[in-house]
């Protein structure tokens, strides 16, 4: 059976991710929709060949999705992470521009519980609806003003494989021509990278995966309590020595009319 390279799409709900899995592939299997709440439930993917390679497309569940808990994204994205678990081609981390500390944190995760160090390799920054993306000029300039946003930011554009701009407007109504030509151009872009700019990278075992995920989790709402309990219990001495103080002030003033 010949191989089949794996692409995983992760990103932020309205960056145009499903859109995006749907030029790559080459197909209107993805639905898409401009909203903060994803209509990606489950992981979905697609099949498709390039130059003679077998593809398979996988499209996770949206960051920030406001119907859906921060654990729940999670273990979505970790279902789809386990999906790839015997080799994975690239990740296409997809932005709309401007990066939220949320969608830092969840690539971080992956990094943590799920990968390692050579993520970075193996992940592609892909930026979304950038019309001018045919400009090298005006997407080296998008580039620095992304990057600028903060030292993390800077970190990951710089560790990462490469940030490609591309453009995937709606196909519909009077620029349904020309706008499913700008997607073409943008979907060979990409799958150039694919062949010429990417390897193949196995992940660490993901059979424990849930347990690892629930575990950091568990820790990570035991390192709130604990944040706020000492918050709480800084308050309380706050209060006492306040009380303490007030009492002082009386005694003293009492002994001084005495």
């Amino acid at each position: 059976m010949s191989e089949v390279r794996n692409i995983l799409l992760i990103g932020r709900t309205g960056n145009g991710k499903s859109a995006l899995a749907n030029v790559i592939s080459g197909t209107n299997k993805f639905r898409e929709i401009e909203d903060s709440v994803s209509e990606t439930k489950e992981l979905e993917l697609e099949m498709f060949g390039y130059q003679g390679i077998k593809y398979r497309v996988i499209d996770t569940v949206g960051i920030g999705d406001t119907n859906l808990k921060s654990k729940d994204v999670l273990n979505k994205v970790a279902k789809a992470c386990y999906e790839v678990r015997e080799g994975l081609n690239q990740i296409f981390f997809v932005i709309g521009g401007r990066i939220t500390e949320e969608e830092l944190e969840t690539y971080n995760l992956l990094k943590q519980i799920i990968f390692n160090e050579d993520i970075y390799s193996y992940t592609t920054i892909v930026r979304t609806r950038f019309t001018d993306f045919e400009d090298e000029r005006r997407c080296e300039e998008d580039k620095e003003k992304i990057s600028q946003e903060n030292e993390k930011l800077t970190e990951l554009i710089r560790e990462c494989n490469k940030l490609i701009h591309v453009d995937n407007p709606p196909v519909k109504g009077r620029s349904a021509t020309t706008n499913k030509e700008i997607r073409e151009v943008s979907g060979e872009r990409l799958l150039k990278h694919l062949i010429y700019d990417c390897g193949n990278y196995h992940p660490i075992s993901l059979d424990r995966l849930n347990e690892r995920i629930s575990s950091y989790l568990t820790e990570k709402v035991q390192i709130k309590k604990e944040l706020e309990d000492l918050k709480k219990f800084q308050v309380e001495e706050q209060i006492k020595m306040e009380a303490e103080r007030k009492r002082y002030i009386l005694i003293n003033s009492t002994l001084y009319r005495l």
